[in-house]
């Protein structure tokens, strides 16, 4: 049974990494749970349980996203074994949130199949959330096993339609502050970028690291400054130069620059690491220390 658990490795020998990373997957799930119950929630608690749901499905897929580019960054390849959990629980939360968007319409099924059909941003939701279950029930031996493992991969690639997505459903039910929406969409374009990359070429260094995090910078900016030029008709230009004015808030593009750049500095730290590592065993060879 032990050996079941999502913190245990294949031995049955409890992951601290696992443990810590599943603690962290519930976490949300206990906070808002604790917020209805102390009465922390306005009075239609449905709705604020719908939209922070949404809120967690986004930040787990993004999280998921981000474990590929960590693990090229720090040549940690533990964190490998994390990313299945991270994507199940982006799934879970995606499918809580759909289930409470089906009480906050009272589970009137006529009533939700008609708003379905006329809302856009409940379609582009039901699509990512479709993928994310398909992606969700292949996570497992079985389905490397039975669709190969170029099949599996083909298909977990859709985990970026899915972002897409998501984000689209996001950006649509924005009202007025698109900050966590435009940071989501940075992030997604430097994970994408660093999966571009690695298209082209299977290891890359410190200075294409620097050039995606500048990319995914300023991709960020655009995409902020275009959705408050389109909803507000406020010129892009203005909103652009406020990214440099850091007296009322640092924007989201700077934001993702760090975290480009944090990657680019953690593959630098690697690569010093073993050149120092390298240039020991060099030295403790012409020692006569090692054969």
């Amino acid at each position: 049974m032990i050996a079941l658990a999502p913190w245990t490795d294949r031995a049955g020998r409890i992951s601290w990494l696992k443990l810590a990373v599943f603690l962290a997957c519930c976490a949300p799930a206990f906070w808002i749970a604790w917020q209805w119950r102390d009465g922390q929630l306005s009075p239609k608690p449905v709705t604020d349980v719908l939209r922070q749901t949404g809120d967690w499905a986004l930040r787990f897929l993004v999280a998921t996203l981000a474990i590929s580019p960590l693990r090229h960054a720090t040549r940690w390849n533990r964190l490998y074994v994390v990313r299945r959990m991270l994507g199940l629980t982006a799934m879970a939360y995606t499918l809580t949130h759909l289930g409470f968007w089906f009480a906050h319409e009272n589970f009137v099924w006529w009533t939700i199949l008609m708003e379905s059909l006329l809302r856009v941003y409940l379609l582009v939701g039901y699509v990512a959330t479709f993928i994310m279950i398909a992606l969700g029930i292949t996570s497992n031996e079985a389905a490397i096993r039975r669709l190969g493992s170029h099949g599996w991969n083909n298909l977990h690639w859709w985990i970026y339609p899915a972002a897409l997505a998501s984000l689209v459903h996001y950006f649509m039910l924005v009202r007025l502050d698109a900050t966590q929406a435009a940071l989501m969409a940075g992030l997604c374009a430097l994970f994408a970028g660093f999966r571009a990359l690695r298209k082209r070429k299977s290891d890359f260094g410190v200075a294409s690291l620097i050039a995606l995090a500048l990319f995914a910078g300023v991709a960020t900016a655009l995409i902020e400054a275009g959705y408050y030029a389109f909803a507000t008709g406020v010129d892009a230009r203005r909103l652009l130069e406020a990214h440099l004015d850091f007296s009322y808030a640092i924007r989201p593009a700077w934001h993702v620059l760090a975290a480009g750049l944090a990657m680019a500095l953690a593959r630098l730290a690697r690569d010093a690491w073993k050149t120092q590592a390298r240039a020991g065993d060099h030295e403790k060879q012409r020692a006569g220390d090692l054969p």
